[in-house]
């Protein structure tokens, strides 16, 4: 495997025994490109891989444009936020969350607590980032993305929300809490560390 950066939340699907990966995308990209504040914060997508051997993913040279929906040419490889050309030849992510949302951790669910469609998709746990300022922060958040066969099949949806607090600020600050990781308890319930608050929350379903 060459072209990945940053991987992180490495997990094997117990359904397929197939192993995934997100990545962290870079940051200021739009900076390079002259492009607006509104790139910036949804660019590049966190990409989320099932990783094959010998596969390129495109570090350096590609992103994940959510504008182009595919990976394209980075700015210093000359670029210019539609160019194609290297990363045609690169391994596309099974899905592409928002920009600067930092995942951390991700984790196929195998118990009986969640209802049965939890069993299929996988929950990442975003730590939130800087760089979609001077906007909002987003992320900070535990997320899951139905999928089957290896494939996403539809988009993904926030199920814990709430850790950073006023998202108007422009950072984060060590009062704020943020996912960073997953685990699975005993009876099902979905475990969430938080490494700036210093708690682990227990997630667990209660019914409609």
């Amino acid at each position: 495997v060459k072209g990945f950066r940053n991987g992180v939340g490495l997990t094997l699907n117990p359904g397929d025994n197939q192993i995934y990966s997100m990545q962290h995308g870079r940051d200021q990209v739009a900076d390079a490109l002259g492009k607006s504040v509104e790139y910036n914060a949804e660019n590049p997508g966190e990409e989320f891989h099932l990783i094959v051997e010998g596969a390129d993913y495109g570090w350096p040279y590609c992103y994940y444009s959510h504008d182009e929906k595919k990976k394209v040419l980075g700015p210093e490889y000359g670029g210019d936020g539609v160019k194609v050309d290297r990363c045609a030849s690169t391994r596309a992510p099974v899905y592409a969350f928002p920009g600067h949302w930092a995942p951390n951790a991700s984790f196929f669910y195998t118990g009986s607590q969640f209802p049965a469609e939890y069993k299929e998709g996988v929950f990442v746990a975003f730590h939130g980032s800087w760089n979609r300022a001077p906007l909002p922060q987003a992320g900070f958040n535990v997320t899951f993305l139905p999928m089957k066969n290896g494939q996403a099949t539809g988009p993904h949806r926030v199920i814990v929300d709430g850790f950073y607090g006023d998202r108007s600020r422009p950072n984060a600050t060590p009062g704020d809490h943020r996912p960073s990781g997953l685990a699975q308890a005993r009876d099902g319930a979905l475990l969430v560390s938080d490494d700036i608050g210093g708690m682990i929350y227990r997630i667990v379903y209660r019914g409609n």
